[in-house]
């Protein structure tokens, strides 16, 4: 069942202190038919993540797409998020399950690190993200991952992979060709006027896949 809902286009937010910017911008996005959402705004304190995690998690039920949080198991806990993204730094998975049940989707970052790839294959974790797979302004010293490295965990893992990190419509191609499950983007999306069209172009580069 996870390997049907991770896939396609996995937006991401940014770190916009400006709610109702933040709002109309997913909006479109999902409006679109992104895939997935997940809320990441590592510059907003505790109480403006929770008022921008409610008010987006009220749209992706609208749109009938799951809504997952980065780190915050509280924030996510109080919601009954979708799904939490966790860094190799954040609670462990076995936490999260201990505090948010099984139920929920939980995807972890492997970056460029294939024991930590190994490591995760072999617990409860539900997708797996490796980056970055290009220079990104999100994360300007973040590892590099390789399309080989890529499409080796891809050929490998029973758990869905995402790729992320610096991935727009002009490079998107050979990530997805790598048998990606799914592309993460943020400035792709969010830092765009004609989203409708790149959002389109995605897709059929994956039904091209």
């Amino acid at each position: 069942m996870t390997s049907n809902i991770i896939s396609g286009i996995y937006a991401i937010t940014p770190d916009w202190e400006d709610t109702r910017q933040l709002i109309i911008k997913t909006e479109e996005l999902l409006s679109n038919k992104i895939n997935l959402l997940q809320y990441r705004n590592k510059k907003a304190n505790k109480q403006l993540r929770m008022t921008q995690a409610k008010e987006l998690q009220a749209l992706c039920h609208h749109y009938q797409v799951p809504f997952i949080i980065n780190d915050d198991y509280e924030i996510c806990g109080i919601l009954e998020a979708d799904g939490i993204h966790l860094g190799k730094d954040d609670i462990t998975i076995e936490e999260v399950r201990d505090k948010l049940g099984n139920k929920i989707i939980v995807g972890v970052s492997c970056y460029n690190d294939a024991e930590r790839v190994n490591e995760m294959m072999a617990s409860s974790c539900d997708y797996i993200a490796l980056g970055a797979c290009f220079p990104t302004k999100t994360k300007p010293n973040a590892p590099h991952a390789s399309l080989n490295f890529l499409e080796h965990v891809v050929e490998t893992s029973m758990k869905p992979v995402v790729a992320i990190g610096g991935i727009n419509l002009d490079n998107c191609s050979p990530v997805i060709n790598s048998g990606v499950d799914a592309i993460a983007m943020i400035n792709a999306l969010y830092s765009t006027d004609k989203v409708s069209n790149k959002i389109l172009e995605i897709k059929r580069k994956f039904r091209n896949d």
